[in-house]
């Protein structure tokens, strides 16, 4: 009767620890694999930029396992970052030369593997008002192998899944760009061919988001059907359009949605206005995530017809009291930035960078009506510290996520730093 009581004790035991971190199952070789249920984000380290290394904007590397790469704008650098499950290093650096005295490094995209090589997409804008550029750097060793001149201010930059094309979002912030003339309206979105080659890149089209004086894209993303998104932050809208519709002189169909407010949740009770900044597609391209930066929310939306799905989910609520935000107003408090979606055993995660708490955070998102609060944790080397509920000193803008390896990234821009985190996956 002891040993039968043991016995069931142990396996009660035993339940409980496959319980706590997910379900186990055997794969066709016999072999017990764990379902997990739930992100649980985890910060591992965080890493200096050096001086002036104003880290802004970071991506993993596609069709690698132990690469990223983010930029440094204040000092034109693309810097490597080599890294394993529990650490990370810096590794090759490339410091750039523009052509221009007045041109800032903003934004980059790495391409998917073209000919056995990745490619490094980076905007230079210029200060003067002069028109951008995107230059092509092979990321192995830092040469620049082509350059194209596109639209104002580029400012967000996706490739397309097969690497045929490149979407460059252009601001042409008339507040960041006071030289900016009265007469040219909005920004636009500018399409680089690369069919020929990443050697051999070509302007397609650059398209006018001139519908109003304030019609600005921000980011932009692709899905593998060549469904592109684009946020137009100053009037709170998202576009939507297909590559297949881009021709040399126009852009045949596109869609624009007029994104909801908060529905009232400033001080004295008015609307406060979305702003949309980062932008990602789900694996399988039917679903898109946005993050406003103005008003603290996020919202998810079906693709490619752009029907919302919800409610604008208020990030700061998820906040534990006494947390770094922007106390100083009613908007911008958490200021959600780059953000991601990453599936894993059958549950849709998104994952944000924020601005101004210091933090990445994690919502399950599988029913994308009804998201729910995960985990997060804190960004930055000095956050202890950053707690004045004014502007964030850490300023965790940049976030580049693996979609498979459980890896996640924050750059830091204020702090200029890099931090890494892990999901639970990651960690087994």
């Amino acid at each position: 009767m002891d040993k039968l009581f043991k016995v069931f004790t142990s396996l009660l035991l035993i339940s409980g620890l496959v319980f706590y971190v997910g379900c186990e199952d055997e794969d066709e070789d016999g072999e017990v694999a764990i379902t997990y249920d739930s992100f649980d984000i985890q910060a591992v380290m965080s890493l200096d930029a050096g001086e002036d290394g104003n880290a802004e904007i970071v991506r993993t590397v596609p069709g690698s396992d132990d690469q990223a790469v983010f930029v440094s704008s204040a000092i034109n650098r693309l810097t490597v970052i080599d890294y394993t499950p529990t650490t990370f290093s810096f590794g090759d650096y490339y410091d750039l030369a523009p052509d221009s005295a007045t041109a800032e490094m903003t934004s980059l995209d790495v391409s998917p593997v073209i000919g056995g090589e990745n490619y490094v997409a980076v905007c230079l804008a210029n200060t003067d008002c002069a028109l951008g550029e995107i230059w092509f750097v092979r990321l192995s060793d830092g040469v620049v192998v082509s350059q194209v001149t596109v639209g104002y201010n580029p400012d967000g930059t996706a490739f397309t899944k097969d690497g045929s094309y490149l979407i460059v979002a252009c601001e042409d912030d008339r507040e960041d760009r006071p030289c900016k003339p009265e007469d040219r309206w909005g920004g636009s979105v500018s399409i680089i061919d690369l069919t020929s080659g990443v050697a051999d890149a070509s302007l397609l089209l650059d398209f006018p988001v001139d519908w109003d004086d304030e019609s600005e894209p921000e980011h932009c993303e692709t899905s593998s059907d060549g469904t592109v998104i684009v946020s137009v932050q100053e009037t709170s809208q998202i576009m939507i359009f297909n590559v297949s519709d881009v021709t040399s002189d126009t852009i045949s169909s596109y869609t624009v949605i007029d994104l909801p407010d908060d529905g009232g949740t400033s001080d004295d009770g008015d609307a406060v206005e979305a702003e949309p900044d980062g932008l990602f597609i789900s694996p399988d391209g039917t679903m898109a995530l946005i993050s406003n930066e103005r008003n603290g929310t996020f919202q998810m939306m079906s693709l490619p017809d752009g029907a919302m799905y919800g409610s604008p989910y208020i990030v700061e609520d998820d906040l534990p009291d006494g947390w770094q935000r922007d106390d100083r107003s009613y908007k911008k408090r958490t200021e959600p930035e780059e953000c991601s979606l990453v599936e894993q055993d059958d549950k849709l995660y998104a994952v944000f960078a924020l601005q101004e708490s210091h933090a990445v955070i994690v919502y399950d998102v599988t029913d994308p009506a009804n998201p729910v609060f995960d985990s997060m944790a804190a960004a930055g080397i000095d956050y202890e510290n950053d707690n004045e509920m004014e502007k964030s000193s850490i300023g965790s803008e940049g976030l580049g996520m693996h979609q498979t390896n459980g890896i996640a990234f924050s750059a830091n821009e204020r702090e200029g730093s890099i931090t890494m985190f892990t999901a639970q996956w990651a960690r087994e």
